[in-house]
């Protein structure tokens, strides 16, 4: 049977993504899947009360929790309730230029200040490589402690997960460019544990992330590692061709 994606965010082709630009957002039931993380936020707040108990796990080879000029972004940030296009495109004035609100590196420590009380668990798996996440009860864990628990850490509280996983956590350097340091195996585990806890209605929103620019190989790379992974969650994931609209 043919998957059906909702296109949040029309396809508008493979190009840069960088820290600002959002190329994609389409969605499957509570399955969300994007170029750039920046909109991992608006996600949650259409799949949870986010002011209730709730868990979430990161695994992120950043913490995506820049604080530099968090007061001023907390000031400025758009309405929870802001379509998608209004809550990216929210911008404000810095030096006499216009910046946006959200980035990819700051919409976890917005998140954080905002709704960090209702966190029963806060679990992050990162490759240090940021600013620590503002909050004090973090639990950190390894890359090696992944595939062999993910299942017992989803299942370790009554509160809903939001599970937030960037596939450039799976990447690293090498002498000849970037590749994917972990197995196929380690990738299907990883998989299975998303879809046993997806079965269990444990998982409340899964935001996965593809960063196709700089610490990722490519488009290419990423588009089939996140259609591996969801593949084993019973979706579908495949995007247009680049001259095909949406």
């Amino acid at each position: 049977m043919a998957i059906e994606w909702d296109w949040i965010v029309p396809f508008k082709g493979r190009k840069h993504s960088g820290s600002v630009d959002q190329n994609f957002l389409c969605k499957s039931g509570n399955v969300y899947v994007m170029d750039n993380h920046r909109a991992a936020l608006w996600c949650w707040l259409k799949e949870v009360d986010l002011n209730t108990a709730h868990s979430l796990i990161h695994i992120d080879r950043h913490p995506d929790a820049l604080q530099s000029r968090l007061d001023e972004w907390i000031k400025h940030l758009p309405s929870s309730s802001a379509g998608i296009n209004e809550f990216l495109g929210k911008t404000y004035e810095i030096d006499g230029l216009d910046c946006p609100v959200i980035r990819w590196d700051n919409y976890l420590s917005i998140y954080l200040r905002l709704f960090g009380n209702s966190l029963t668990t806060f679990r992050c798996l990162t490759h240090d490589d940021g600013d620590p996440p503002n909050f004090a009860r973090t639990m950190h864990s390894s890359p090696w402690d992944l595939p062999e628990n993910l299942s017992l850490w989803l299942s370790d509280c009554e509160a809903p997960w939001i599970v937030n996983i960037d596939l450039d956590y799976f990447y690293c350097e090498f002498e000849d460019g970037i590749r994917m340091m972990v197995s196929d195996n380690y990738i299907d585990a990883v998989a299975s544990g998303l879809k046993g806890a997806m079965d269990r209605g444990a998982i409340s929103v899964l935001t996965l992330c593809l960063t196709p620019d700089s610490y990722t190989p490519g488009w290419k790379e990423t588009e089939a590692l996140a259609a591996r992974i969801l593949q084993r969650m019973d979706l579908t994931f495949r995007l247009p061709d680049d001259d095909k609209s949406i």
